[in-house]
């Protein structure tokens, strides 16, 4: 890897880079950059309009200082896919050949046109295995940034995926117990359990900082947050998230005088008709025509939904925290750090805690990273570029199939500039002394003889192989012949934990041999009608039909309660009929 790279992650509202210095044990900043994303740039991580976004990312970059013409793009996107899987230890250089044979396997789709790289996330010493995170990356959304890169006239170096940077920063932490680190981005949210360096679990949410951007917009209470990106701003200058009713109180104060402020604004934008544009805004204004108790109602709803779209997302991570319990009853969660981007927006630190009830605090993204001069500015936001730093350690070196082929093209070109280079000292030496070329010979020979002795692996992988075939199918014919209904009630109960939406809850649980009641209460209709398809999307359940349903409200909370009872029937579970326990939570999320 270069000596001194730019390591880019753009995002769907902002894009950040780093000019660093590659130490082996240290990374030096040299320069630092944060810019707006131009809107429309970016779709789930595909890049549109390369050309002029590449020609605004120049003029940044020339302003900031940044010459490096190498570049590492981390990216975030929902069409990559990872799956963790276990393989048989055996040499490391021999692992691509057994990954790429079960492809196929680890993902439901047809991946011919998907890159598939891994990364070592651990090794079970007794049961000889290694574990590994294995992803799935659409080949068109690597062109895109090779794009993006050549009409920048820069050499991408590397590129990576979000939760593989994060992992990789995170190996070398200092962290001592078992701890959950979030990542919040803008579209997603890296949840990832670290136990001793050592990765315990990732998920990946599709919900981030622009999730609480995008709720502040639909409530158009304020014009100044009338776009996701100006939502995002408000956000990170404002609290909107509601911990306690003391700052609740404090906040109602505020607000009214800030919109008697708005108000003086607006009569004396009315009056100067000098100002065109501020005119024109006032007439646009709904808050012009309400009262200032109206105008404190709507702005209250504002803040309630900005907070119940942060409780969707923690909901999300407490089922996360929930399932990692359950496989690790003897590893509990000691702490929660946070990172990312959206650690900006202000109080998300005290919800996270209130909800999770975990110690909450910030990521020292920056230990034992130094800052040159010309970047000390953003010494105290190194958390906001976690992506950038962890995307410099141990890249996944994802390249779409042309730069692959273009880079073999160039390496056979120089092979055969040497070899007739070779060739011809050769022929030299030969007419000087004779015994260069029976040396020469020599050599070969013993090249010869190390790739033979290298070609013997293959004899390893393939006894390894059908080994594992072999002991596969004997697993599948004891699990057949020992199949006992306990084991359909806990996979039952397991679908029924993935697959119920975080907001409703079950009050009572009873299961017969074909039939299952289940008393529910959720806050809405549409949630109640949303536990009823989850409910029959779980391939155990053959019937679903409701007994009974009350709606109440809540005289203290003033809430809506929705209680019912669904009688279910069951069947055994098929798995020639699909309906993976991965596939439920797919649709869930």
């Amino acid at each position: 890897m270069a000596k001194t790279v730019v390591s880019i992650e753009i995002g769907l509202t902002q894009t950040r880079m780093l000019e660093i210095d590659m130490g082996k044990k240290t990374r030096r900043v040299k320069r630092a950059l944060i810019m707006d994303t131009p809107e429309n740039t970016i779709d789930d991580g595909y890049i549109s309009e390369a050309s002029a976004f590449a020609e605004r990312i120049n003029m940044q970059m020339q302003s900031a200082g940044i010459k490096t013409k190498d570049v590492i793009f981390t990216i975030s996107s929902n069409k990559v896919i990872s799956r963790e899987v276990t393989v048989t230890a055996i040499k490391e250089k021999m692992l691509k050949n057994i990954v790429m044979a079960e492809a196929n396997e680890y993902f439901p789709m047809d991946v011919s046109d998907h890159i598939i790289v891994y990364s070592i996330i651990g090794r079970e010493e007794k049961e000889k295995q290694y574990r590994l995170m294995v992803y799935a990356v659409p080949e068109t959304l690597l062109e895109c940034y090779y794009t993006l890169a050549a009409e920048m006239r820069c050499n991408v170096v590397s590129m990576d995926f979000v939760g593989n940077s994060m992992y990789q920063w995170l190996k070398r932490s200092t962290l001592q117990e078992v701890s959950l680190v979030m990542q919040i981005n803008e579209t997603s949210t890296v949840v990832t359990v670290v136990d001793k360096g050592e990765m315990g679990m990732q998920r990946i949410i599709s919900s981030g900082s622009c999730t609480l951007a995008d709720a502040l917009v639909e409530t158009h209470c304020y014009d100044e947050a009338s776009t996701q990106a100006a939502a995002l701003k408000m956000l990170m200058e404002e609290q909107f998230l509601s911990t306690n009713e003391a700052e609740e109180e404090v906040w109602r104060r505020q607000e009214l005088a800030r919109i008697a402020k708005d108000r003086f604004r607006r009569i004396e934008n009315q009056q100067n008709a000098e100002d065109d544009e501020a005119a024109a805004a006032n007439e646009l204004s709904v808050e012009r025509v309400l009262s200032d108790d109206e105008i404190l109602n709507r702005r209250i709803n504002a803040r309630s939904e900005v907070s119940e779209a942060a409780r969707s997302i923690t909901g999300k991570i407490q089922r996360v925290i929930e399932y990692y319990i359950t496989n690790h009853p003897d590893s509990a969660i000691g702490r929660v750090y946070i990172t990312g981007p959206g650690i900006a927006i202000k109080g998300i630190e005290e919800m996270i805690a209130m909800e999770l009830e975990l110690p909450v605090e910030v990521y020292n993204v920056t230990e034992g990273v130094g800052f040159a001069k010309a970047a000390k500015e953003f010494a105290e936001r190194g958390a906001e570029f976690f992506a950038c730093f962890g995307a410099t350690v141990s890249p996944l070196g994802l390249r779409p199939a042309d730069a692959i082929l273009k880079e073999k093209k160039r390496n056979i070109a120089i092979l055969t500039g040497l070899i007739f280079l070779g060739t011809a000292a050769a022929v030299s030496a030969l007419v000087v002394m004779m015994m260069m070329q029976i040396n020469n010979e020599k050599n070969v020979k013993a090249q010869l003889e190390e790739l033979i002795a290298q070609e013997q692996d293959i004899v390893q992988l393939s006894e390894v192989y059908n080994a594992s075939q072999q002991s596969i199918l004997e697993m599948s014919v004891v699990d057949i012949l020992t199949f006992s209904e306990g084991e359909q009630l806990n996979e039952l109960i397991t679908a029924l934990e993935k697959s119920l939406p975080s907001r409703s809850l079950v009050h009572a649980f009873t299961v017969t041999d074909n039939a299952l009641m289940l008393n529910f209460s959720t806050v809405t209709k549409e949630e109640a009608a949303k536990v009823l398809v989850q409910l029959a999307a779980i391939p155990y359940i053959s019937e679903v039909k409701v007994a009974g349903i009350v709606e109440s409200v809540d005289e203290t909370t003033n809430r809506t309660e929705i209680a019912f009872t669904v009688n279910c029937l069951l069947q055994p579970y098929n798995p020639e009929q699909g309906g993976t326990q991965d596939e439920v939570e797919t649709e869930v999320e």
